[in-house]
């Protein structure tokens, strides 16, 4: 009889936190960093995005409906679909239809990994010198002579560019465990830390895939550091917290739809944004999901557009998310994967050989954010002309409770999303 044994997905995401070199009492200056062109993706490519893109807004939904009141949600759909996108090329059957479904991917398994790394390469690519710092890593780590099928090794090395390197699980598990936080960390420039929790990693474990996503960048508009002002901020239920809030005036993209309005910050280098969301009605009560239905989202990113000035105010905030991806997985529909000797992944290894059978036995993000007067640094990893006197057209202050995402502006890739409820809390 077939023993069932474990495999894990691993996944981080990190927009870290400013350099404390750059925050002082002056503004960032502002450089001659212009958007470059980059080679224009091809459809299969854009394809992916689209439905990386569908499945951030489902997590986002899924994780918000189950998260507490006030709780600030960050997580990167990029590194949950890159990491669970290796671990799909070794799935069969009903396992690899769930799965599929759950990342709205099509007949054309094949055709998505292609696309996957031409994606990658587009939206990773490095065209300035003065852009931001966006970096990714994907790695296998797996059990020493374990039979692992070249099918699925050559699909992992030439579409996510993810090494196999052979670990001894069955030897040493928390060393290993260690060994790939580590590993994480250093992917991230040490802002995720201890992914993997003590006791996760066992004898039984065959395989970890793990992915690891940086984003370090300054605003191409970066906030006065003297025009930042302890304001107050309303809570869901009414209560407020003090808070720095972060003010200035600027032309960027904005809209109002569905009763929302939104408004685009780019990063210095054009490569990537931060879209602000919010209810166009200060008294609504933003529900947890109330932001991105897949249709609100792509109709923000369809009506965005320069309608003058916006007077912005943005509160500094940062904090780490840890998600536990098993249950928000297993209830979006992906049950097979997670279930001992139901599992189907032997399109990984060779069974005969082993009498064994694979599962995912767990699946792990954490995401960290820090917005402040000059940027944007994040991390994860987973186991948008008036007259000087004219008054602004648009006021956009986010002193109560918002969503907010970033992207790659040539594919249209959602890298991170989230939401505050409550800048103050960790």
């Amino acid at each position: 009889m077939n023993k069932s044994l474990a495999l894990f997905a691993v996944l981080a995401a990190c927009a870290p936190a400013v350099e404390e070199s750059q925050k002082n009492d002056e503004p960032t200056p502002e450089t001659d960093c212009a958007p470059v062109d980059r080679a224009t993706p091809s459809d299969t490519a854009l394809d992916v995005a689209d439905a990386s893109n569908a499945f951030a807004v489902d997590m986002y939904n899924t994780v918000a409906e189950g998260a507490e009141g006030d709780e600030n949600l960050f997580f990167s759909p990029f590194s949950i679909s890159s990491a669970l996108g290796m671990t799909l090329a070794g799935a069969e059957g009903e396992t690899e239809r769930q799965m599929r479904a759950v990342f709205h991917i099509g007949d054309d398994e094949t055709a998505h990994h292609q696309g996957y790394g031409e994606l990658s390469q587009a939206v990773f690519a490095k065209p300035t010198d003065c852009d931001s710092t966006v970096k990714m890593a994907n790695r296998l780590f797996g059990q020493t002579g374990y039979p692992w099928l070249d099918t699925f090794l050559d699909v992992t090395a030439l579409d996510y560019e993810a090494e196999l390197e052979e670990r001894d699980f069955a030897g040493n598990p928390d060393g290993e465990r260690i060994y790939i936080n580590q590993w994480v960390a250093e992917q991230t420039e040490d802002h995720i830390q201890d992914l993997l929790p003590e006791g996760v990693i066992d004898a039984s474990t065959r395989l970890v895939l793990a992915n690891a996503i940086y984003f370090n960048a300054d605003w191409a508009h970066p906030f006065e550091a003297s025009a930042t002002q302890e304001s107050t901020f309303t809570l869901r239920d009414g209560s407020e917290v003090t808070t720095p809030i972060m003010y200035q005036t600027l032309i960027t993209r904005s809209t109002f739809v569905d009763g929302l309005m939104a408004v685009e910050l780019d990063y210095e280098g054009g490569t990537q944004s931060m879209v602000l969301v919010m209810p166009e009605n200060a008294d609504e009560d933003f529900a947890p999901s109330s932001a991105f239905s897949a249709q609100q989202l792509v109709a923000i990113e369809d009506s965005l557009a320069d309608m003058g000035e916006v007077s912005l105010g943005l509160p500094r905030f940062d904090f780490t998310r840890r998600t536990d991806l098993k249950d928000i997985l297993e209830e979006m529909g992906m049950v097979d994967a997670f279930s001992e000797g139901i599992a189907d992944f032997s399109g990984m290894a060779d069974q005969a050989t082993t009498g064994e059978s694979l599962f995912i036995s767990g699946a792990f993000h954490k995401a960290f954010i820090a917005v402040d007067e000059a940027g944007t640094e994040a991390a994860a990893a987973t186991a948008v002309g008036v007259g000087a006197t004219s008054a602004p057209s648009i006021q956009f202050v986010a002193n109560r409770p918002f969503a907010f995402y970033i992207r790659d502006n040539a594919t249209g890739t959602v890298l991170f999303m989230g939401r505050v409820h409550n800048p103050t809390a960790d």
